[in-house]
C-alpha cells in the first residue's frame, strides 16, 4: 500500500509556514498469522511448517514497521504563533515520531532468526535506516529544546523537517521482492497486507496537504 499519509503532508506543510513565519519575524494493528497447520496445495507437513515461521516472521516486521505509521496519525499540530511556541510544538511532534521510530526498532530487535535466507540482512538495513532517522530526530529536538532566540528556533526547526521528510521516502517492505520466500509470506501475512493492499510498493506518500 502506499498509505495516504495525509498528516505528514500536513505536519511538512506547517513547518514550511513556521519557518516563514518565524522569518518574518491509524494505530495500525498487526493481524493474526495464519494457524500453523494451515498448508497450501500440495505441500508436506514440513514445507507448510516452513511456509508458517516465514508468514508468522513476516507478520513480526510488517507490525513493527506499522508502529511507525500509528504514530504520524498522532502527531500534533505546530503552532506557529511565535517562535517559541513553533519550538516547543515542533519538539512535541518530533517527540511523538521518535517514539514510534524507537517502538518500530524495538519490535525488530524482538524478531527472533529469519527463517528466510537472506531476510535477516533486510531487517538489519530497516534497522540502520530507522535508527539513523531516530538519531537525527533526537538531534533536531535538542536543538529546539535550547534554542533561546527567533534565529536559533528558526534554524532548529529547518533542521526538523529533515528527519520527516526521510520518513516520507521510506519503502516499508524494502528488500521483501528481491527474497521470493519472503515476498510471498508478506502476501500472507495480515500485518503486510494492511500496508500492501493497494500497491505492491508500501511507502509513505504524503499527497498533497488539505486545502491544496
Amino acid at each position: 500500500m502506499r498509505p495516504r499519509m495525509t498528516v505528514l503532508a500536513a505536519v511538512l506543510t506547517a513547518f514550511g509556514l513556521v519557518l516563514a513565519g518565524c522569518g518574518q519575524q491509524a494505530r495500525v494493528t498487526p493481524g493474526t498469522a495464519p494457524e500453523s497447520d494451515a498448508r497450501g496445495p500440495g505441500l508436506t507437513a514440513g514445507e507448510a511448517q516452513r511456509q508458517q515461521a516465514a508468514t508468522s516472521w513476516a507478520d513480526g516486521y510488517c507490525g513493527a514497521v506499522s508502529q511507525l505509521v500509528s504514530s504520524l496519525s498522532r502527531m500534533p499540530t505546530v503552532d506557529a504563533s511565535t517562535p517559541q511556541r513553533a519550538s516547543r510544538t515542533s519538539s512535541e511532534l518530533l517527540g511523538v515520531l521518535i517514539e514510534g521510530l524507537q517502538s518500530t526498532l524495538r519490535q525488530l530487535d524482538g524478531l527472533g532468526p529469519a527463517p528466510v535466507p537472506g531476510a535477516d540482512g533486510v531487517r538489519a538495513k530497516a534497522v540502520r535506516t530507522y535508527t539513523g532517522i531516530r538519531d537525527r530526530a533526537l538531534a533536531a529536538k535538542r536543538s529546539l529544546d535550547s534554542a533561546t532566540t527567533t534565529e536559533a528556533s528558526r534554524a532548529a526547526i529547518g533542521s526538523a523537517q529533515g528527519p520527516l521528510e526521510e520518513v516520507g521516502r521510506i519503502n516499508l517492505l524494502e528488500g521483501f521482492d528481491a527474497l521470493a520466500d519472503l515476498k510471498t509470506a508478506s502476501l500472507r501475512a495480515p500485518a503486510c497486507r494492511q500496508l500492501t493492499e493497494d500497491t505492491a510498493v508500501p511507502r509513505f506518500d504524503p499527497g498533497a496537504a488539505p486545502g491544496n
